[in-house]
């Protein structure tokens, strides 16, 4: 194998290893993102008002367009 390919290899693996760490980033992401708006949804349903604080303002920027505040 000459030096070429084997550096060819290395970064193959590499990029390989890089992709599997990205996609369980991505659903570990998706998993909070989940829990996130689940438990938006239930303190809603609890009465909270999440546009009385600066971290409630954060939800509220960051809702979908579905989620009526008013």
């Amino acid at each position: 194998m000459t030096m070429k390919n084997l550096i060819i290899e290395s970064r193959l693996n590499e990029l390989r290893a890089t992709q599997r760490t990205l996609e369980a980033a991505e659903t570990a992401a998706e998993n909070l993102r989940e829990t996130k708006w689940e438990l938006v949804w239930e303190l809603r349903g609890l009465g909270h008002d999440f546009r009385a604080t600066p971290e409630g303002m954060d939800v509220v920027l960051s809702s979908p367009p579905n989620m009526n505040w008013n």
